[in-house]
């Protein structure tokens, strides 16, 4: 150490330091999301089957069906609630409906649902009558 405190290098040593500890933890953080997703989309007793959600439907967490209410949606990585409302109520402009019925645990802003995330999915169609 210097007179005046750290030198430059041993101030750019720390940082990388830092920032690869930080990514480190980043990993693992994943790698711990990753395995509990995993484990949810399994049924005890059979390996690689999807869980009962909700409303008793299976529904897989990679793939969305058409969704009689009460049932739930994992998030995974690229996913928003437009593709979700896509995939699962098929139509996208739903994706409202899906974050009203989620608001606590999405939070303020829509846009930022986070892989793992379980969410309450509305029925199928809207007001109980199929969209036109």
């Amino acid at each position: 150490m210097g007179l005046f405190g750290k030198s430059k290098k041993e101030k750019e040593k720390e940082s990388k330091q830092a920032y690869a500890d930080a990514q480190r933890r980043l990993q693992d953080a994943q790698r711990k999301q990753e395995e509990r997703s995993a484990k949810a989309s399994q049924t005890p007793g059979s390996p690689g089957s999807p869980a009962p959600l909700g409303g008793g439907a299976a529904v897989p967490a990679s793939q969305g069906a058409p969704s009689a209410g009460g049932q739930t949606y994992t998030v995974q990585g690229g996913d928003s609630l437009s593709k979700i409302a896509q995939r699962v109520l098929g139509d996208g402009n739903r994706w409202r409906e899906i974050y009203e019925a989620n608001r606590e645990v999405i939070g303020d802003n829509p846009d930022l649902i986070k892989p793992g995330q379980q969410l309450r999915m509305p029925p199928a169609t809207a007001g109980g009558s199929p969209l036109a």
